[in-house]
Formats: structure tokens, C-alpha cells, sequence
């Protein structure tokens, strides 16, 4: 069976027409931006352990949401920890990016005499980019504070105690 190829270009068209006006359906009239985040963990072992946390806080606008990438490494006494991480979002323009870790209930190692746990931390929250303030809150202690003054890109290092 063969068709001609005017047959062939109206359902091609057709086609074009209900799989876009499906489309447009679909997709929301309007974009809604809420608070985001994710978290990584590595740990392992050292014989020379960091004298204390080392941090760092990066802003990075981008048009209706703004990205922070959070970085902690720090030296801790359990052979595994469990981390949880969340945007909390308390008052109308603040937001809070609270991380808390526990020693990990189902680790079976113990680190060896000479070696000292350490754990790097990486984290990214994205919120609207009207922000008023952006908090970072480890372990319930505020570790880094942002007021929203701009669009400029920043990098904070932390070292033991608020920037």
C-alpha cells in the first residue's frame, strides 16, 4: 500500500497539532519555585585528623531560584554517621537549610586505633530567588547566615563559627 505524499504531509500536520495542543495541556500555566535540596556523604579514615571543621557556602543566582552548595569536613568519633537534610521554610522570605547527622545505628565497624573518622558533606538547597534569608543550621547550630543583598555570585569559607 502506498500513499501520496499530500496524504502523508496532513498527517504529519495532524499529528503536529494534537500532539502540541496535548502538550499544552499539560504543562502548568504558570511555574510554581519551592525549596530544594540534596546531600552527599563520603567518610573515611585518617591518622591525621583536621583540627576542626572546615566549611564553605556558595551562592549561585540563577533568573527565580537561587542555589547554595554547601561543604563541611570534619573529624567525628563513630565509624559511620546517618545524615538528614531538609529546606525548611518558617516565615514568609527565610529559609532554613537544616542538616543533622547521628552515628549510623547499623554500622558494624569500628575505626581501627589509629585512624579518625572524617566525613565531607556537600549539599545544594534551591530557593526562590525573593529570598529574604537563607540559613545553614548544623547539627542546630547556625553555621552560615545569607541576607538576600543581590544577584552577584558569592564564597563564603566558614571556619568554626558563623559568616
Amino acid at each position: 500500500m502506498s500513499y501520496d505524499l499530500r496524504t502523508v504531509v496532513a498527517v504529519f500536520v495532524v499529528g503536529l497539532l494534537v500532539g502540541g495542543g496535548g502538550v499544552a495541556y499539560v504543562l502548568p500555566a504558570a511555574t510554581t519555585t519551592g525549596p530544594t535540596s540534596s546531600t552527599g556523604v563520603a567518610t573515611g579514615c585518617t591518622a591525621d585528623p583536621p583540627g576542626g571543621p572546615s566549611s564553605y557556602l556558595v551562592r549561585v543566582p540563577g533568573g527565580e531560584t537561587t542555589t547554595f552548595v554547601f561543604n563541611r569536613t570534619y573529624a567525628h568519633e563513630a565509624a559511620a554517621l546517618d545524615f538528614d537534610a531538609t529546606v525548611e521554610n518558617p516565615a514568609p522570605g527565610v529559609y532554613v537549610y537544616r542538616i543533622a547527622s547521628s552515628p549510623d545505628a547499623d554500622a558494624e565497624k569500628t575505626p581501627p586505633e589509629d585512624c579518625t573518622p572524617v566525613s565531607r558533606l556537600d549539599g545544594v538547597a534551591t530557593v526562590p530567588s525573593d529570598y529574604e534569608t537563607f540559613r545553614v543550621v548544623f547539627d542546630g547550630r547556625t553555621v552560615a547566615s545569607v541576607e538576600n543583598d543581590g544577584s552577584h555570585v558569592i564564597l563564603r569559607r566558614l571556619e568554626n563559627g558563623t559568616a
